[in-house]
């Protein structure tokens, strides 16, 4: 990328970095905080040589994983535990990947070619809500 003085490197984290999400995991919030402020600083790094740098957070996206949380936390009741999940969210709803993915693309799209050191929280409204 710096031989070719462009590029752009998408990182995805989570919103455990940004804000308390009602878990013990001080760890897990930790090294995602860390991810952030790794794209960060190295953003601005590479930033003369025409190389930016962002990264993504997550929300609550239903995923397969969710079974498994919902047998760890719930009980095995999916069916509650997916419907909590979605109250907690202002849209009503858990994202997908695909939406994580969309936002990873953009970017690292030339549409987002002065976008740099900067984190794109895809939540559904969920950081900024007091629920």
């Amino acid at each position: 990328m710096q031989k070719q003085g462009k590029g752009a490197v998408v990182s995805i984290a989570s919103t455990a970095g940004i804000r308390y999400t009602g878990k013990p995991q001080a760890a897990y919030s930790a090294a995602k905080a860390g991810l952030i402020h790794f794209s960060k600083t190295t953003a601005i790094t590479y930033a003369p040589h025409g190389i930016r740098m962002n990264c993504v957070l997550p929300g609550l996206m239903y995923t397969p994983l969710v079974a498994k949380l919902a047998e760890q936390f719930a009980g095995g009741d999916l069916e509650g535990f997916v419907a909590k999940r979605n109250a907690a969210v202002p849209m009503g709803q858990m994202g997908e990947g695909w939406d994580v993915a969309h936002a990873a693309l953009f970017l690292a799209s030339d549409e987002a070619k002065y976008v740099t050191a900067t984190e794109l929280v895809v939540d559904g409204g969920l950081t900024a809500s007091t629920r």
